[in-house]
């Protein structure tokens, strides 16, 4: 049965003549009680119910039948009580009311001392005198599942029973009969049939959930929440309620970020709180986690089980392969419950540089489409487009793809203003000297026209090496490794230099000095600049060797050999 023909049968129930009782059952959080209401309020407003009194009651702790009766005389709100968007509850001043009344009528009628105040003879009165009153309404009775050990179910089906029959009541039962007990379960089996009239079942599918929970979706938040809940097939209308939640907080603290981040935070957070709030229905959040966008290509030592798959698939079609530092941080936040702005926005700002980097190589990528797609007479299209384009995405163009770029320019003819582009390009980038020096050394990065590869250079040389011979030296080992910059710098030093160095450092410094200048005699086929190093360093070690019996020891576990002084 559809959720439409659902309420249909509800809207009948309502506007019924005669007592019937109903029970609505469906799984947790699908929105049961939420339809109930919506329906309830729906046919007040519209006058077509019958009767036109109303109690809510939740059995939830209710230990003894005279509470249950109790709390339908308290719980009860005549049909002027509702709004338009919901029924409201009873309150002490709606209660003391309609107890005042009751009272004057119960020591009339009882010819009880008219002295006695109400209050004393509280729970007595509301229980009987106010149980009296309870006639001629709807009563909704929910949680029957979570009703105190001490209610016994057949009281309670007898008290639904004795409403409809002799109360004149239409009697609703909203239910979650998968987490009765199973006894209760075989129990209420059995005597529902007898009790219940009309049995409906609420289960909606995703598409209807979401039109349940999100039927405005006129904003961005609402349109990614539902898109997302659909694709993960999530029915629990309370699961939806916290994504929105989450989610709007999330977009509250993304606010002025470009729309893929905040639509990246909210595709995560929907995957992670399906996890996180339903982890019975979805894959495990240490699936979700797992890195693996070619997982499977190439089999795998594990043996994947039908769960595996059917997670595998999931993820698949809702578009998640990889987590990145963001999406952790937005997970850790949700299982924390503290939405740390600071961290969220540091994270944020990160991936906003890749984005504009991204939006930039397509840019770029795009004056080349120009000449990629075409056998068009459009030479001056393409050359003023990748010019502008060169201009424009600086950042993103690579000093190999610039090169290309002026060696095709002049290839075609256009040399006006490409050394003025080049300059532009060396003045809009803030990389530091190892960009400059490697883009124009290494072939490998085909760094071929000239004119740049010398404004390369040119750049390079514009830098101060600030730094010392020892930090020079230590970052090798400890951190850079060998480039071309740090290896000129180094060269720069005379072999008295080296030999200051190596007598000045100790203990680690030493090992990390030592290790990483007696590399360069070691080398088999060395460049001219490691020729020149390795030099220096062997003419420092023997000067070292000379110095006494133990340094000429020392000194020849390097492999020098040390002359005679």
């Amino acid at each position: 049965m559809s959720t439409e023909q659902v309420r249909n049968e509800i809207r009948r129930f309502l506007k019924a003549d005669d007592n019937y009782s109903l029970c609505l059952r469906g799984r947790w959080g699908v929105g049961k009680t939420h339809t109930w209401d919506t329906l309830l309020v729906e046919a007040f407003n519209n006058k077509k119910v019958k009767p036109a009194r109303y109690a809510y009651v939740s059995l939830f702790g209710l230990e003894r039948l005279s509470d249950v009766r109790r709390s339908l005389f308290e719980n009860t709100v005549e049909a002027a009580s509702f709004d338009s968007v919901k029924p409201l509850e009873a309150t002490v001043s709606s209660v003391s009311d309609r107890l005042t009344h009751l009272a004057s009528k119960w020591r009339a009628g009882a010819s009880v001392i008219g002295g006695m105040p109400i209050i004393s003879d509280y729970s007595g009165l509301a229980e009987k005198a106010g149980f009296l009153d309870v006639r001629d309404q709807i009563v909704c009775f929910d949680d029957l599942e979570r009703m105190s050990d001490r209610l016994e179910l057949k009281d309670v089906l007898g008290l639904i029973s004795f409403l409809k029959e002799k109360k004149r009541c239409k009697v609703v039962l909203l239910l979650n009969d998968e987490a009765l007990k199973a006894q209760d379960a075989e129990a209420f089996g059995i005597q529902l049939e007898k009790v219940i009239d009309i049995h409906l079942t609420f289960a909606p599918s995703a598409s209807e959930a979401v039109d349940i929970a999100i039927p405005d979706r006129s904003t961005l938040l609402a349109r990614l929440v539902a898109e997302n809940v659909k694709v993960l097939e999530i029915t629990n209308i309370r699961t939806i309620f916290k994504l929105l939640r989450i989610c709007g907080r999330l977009e509250e603290i993304l606010s002025g970020y470009d729309e893929r981040i905040v639509t990246q935070a909210i595709h995560s957070a929907c995957l992670f709180g399906f996890t996180l709030y339903q982890p019975a229905e979805a894959p495990p959040i240490e699936t979700v986690l797992q890195d693996r966008p070619y997982a499977g290509l190439l089999g795998s030592s594990k043996e994947r089980t039908p769960e595996d798959d059917r997670a595998r698939e999931l993820l698949r079609r809702y578009g998640f392969f990889t987590a990145d530092r963001f999406d952790y941080l937005i997970l850790e936040n949700m299982r924390s419950g503290i939405y740390d702005a600071v961290a969220l926005r540091r994270e944020a700002d990160r991936l906003s540089e890749n984005i504009d980097r991204l939006d930039k190589e397509a840019e770029f990528t795009a004056a080349w489409d120009i000449y990629h797609d075409s056998f068009d007479d459009n030479a001056d299209t393409f050359a003023a487009a990748l010019k502008q384009s060169i201009k424009d995405n600086a950042a993103a163009v690579s000093p190999s793809n610039l090169s290309a770029s002026i060696v095709t320019l002049k290839q075609l003819g256009y040399h006006e203003g490409l050394a003025e582009l080049i300059k532009d390009y060396i003045d809009d980038r803030k990389d530091d000297k190892e960009f400059w020096v490697g883009a124009s050394s290494s072939r490998r990065l085909n760094v071929e026209d000239p004119d740049v590869a010398d404004a390369f250079a040119a750049k390079a040389a514009e830098f101060v090496d600030e730094r010392t011979l020892h930090e020079a030296v230590v970052a090798t080992v400890r951190d850079t490794g060998w480039n071309d910059a740090a290896l000129d710098f180094i060269d720069k030093h005379s072999a008295e230099d080296f030999y200051k160095l190596l007598k000045a450092v100790k203990g680690e410094d030493f090992r990390d000095v030592t290790r990483a200048l007696t590399y360069f005699p070691s080398i088999s086929n060395p460049s001219d600049r490691a020729k020149s190093i390795a030099e220096k360093v062997v003419s420092a070690l023997e000067k070292i060797g000379q110095e006494s019996a133990l340094n000429r020891l020392r000194v020849q576990k390097y492999g020098i050999k040390v002359p005679d002084s």
